[in-house]
């Protein structure tokens, strides 16, 4: 019989592969594409990133390969997924920013959401989520670490370690996800108005662009729920299992939490049909001098209609 540990370590590598080469098929390809050389397939980016090494983590280190390496330095481990998950966290907050802003202001969205300001957001958001772990996590000595009872990683139980638990983490992600909720929820509201102007005071050209607006928004909207399931699930649902209860617990925390990195990845490669015609060679991107062939244009132009409509 093999070893349960061994066994959630199965589980979880499957799941976690798949976001690995998710994820980083995005952080590494975004560039490339037309259609998010702006200011949400920059924060995209930097989404996936974040994605990308939760991922690869627990694909390559909760797996039973990699497990006794992830035991010796577990906390280290621990602090490094933190820091990725806070980076996704920010991350989807930025996106719906970035998506309330493209349809309630239109007009001012390339001077707030432009690329220098842009890059300024991602920094700053990465530097959020860092430094204070450190001071946090490290100088508290506030450890987050695995334990074979359950296959998850947890918090040291000490007072010190709990206020940072329910302040740091709990309150904060909560706000966050409550924050992401509104701001889609007022930015779908505003959809409909913009959908039914759209034919009467756009052009063609403008009305492409706002079609593509609305498809980056269900991108972003569908990724923010899979964002709060998972955070219902960890944080409300699995303290209140039995704790007899080892396999429900194990999926309710560590494989929503491998989840829902892995399900980002497939949302944006799903809502973004450039990213699988260029891996498979439906379509040649233009290169760099700005040159292409008619075949490209031609296919080019099929792409903006079936993907951003």
């Amino acid at each position: 019989m093999m070893p349960d540990e061994q066994l959630a370590g199965l589980i979880v590598f499957p799941l976690a592969f798949i976001g690995v080469l998710a994820n980083w098929t995005v952080a590494l390809l975004i560039r490339k594409l037309p259609s998010l050389k702006n200011s949400f397939g920059r924060l995209t980016a930097s989404q996936s990133i974040g994605d990308a090494i939760h991922s690869t983590v627990f694909a390559f280190l909760f797996s039973p390969i990699g497990i006794e390496f992830m035991k010796d330095y577990s906390s280290v481990i621990g602090h490094i997924l933190l820091i990725a998950y806070d980076i996704s966290t920010y991350s989807h907050l930025c996106i719906s920013l970035n998506r309330f802003c493209s349809i309630v202001a239109p007009i001012k969205y390339d001077t707030i959401f432009s690329m220098a300001n842009t890059k300024k957001l991602i920094m700053f958001s990465w530097a959020c989520a860092i430094l204070p772990s450190f001071y946090l996590y490290i100088y508290h000595d506030c450890k987050f670490y695995y334990i074979d009872d359950f296959w998850v990683f947890t918090f040291s139980a000490t007072p010190v370690c709990g206020t940072i638990v329910w302040y740091a983490d709990f309150l904060k992600y909560n706000s966050i996800v409550i924050s992401i909720v509104i701001i889609d929820v007022i930015t779908v509201s505003k959809v409909r108005n913009y959908k039914a102007n759209l034919s009467k005071t756009c052009s063609q050209t403008h009305a492409k662009k706002r079609s593509a607006e609305m498809n980056f928004l269900k991108q972003a909207c569908l990724q923010a729920f899979v964002f709060v399931c998972e955070l219902i699930t960890y944080f409300l649902i699995t303290p209140k299992v039995d704790g007899s209860e080892r396999w429900l617990r194990f999926f309710l925390s560590t494989v929503a939490w491998v989840c829902v990195h892995m399900l980002d990845g497939i949302i944006t490669l799903s809502f973004n049909k450039e990213f699988t015609q260029t891996i498979f060679g439906g379509i040649r991107i233009k290169d760099l001098s700005g040159h292409s062939g008619t075949h490209t244009h031609h296919t080019r132009h099929e792409t903006s209609n079936t993907s951003k409509h």
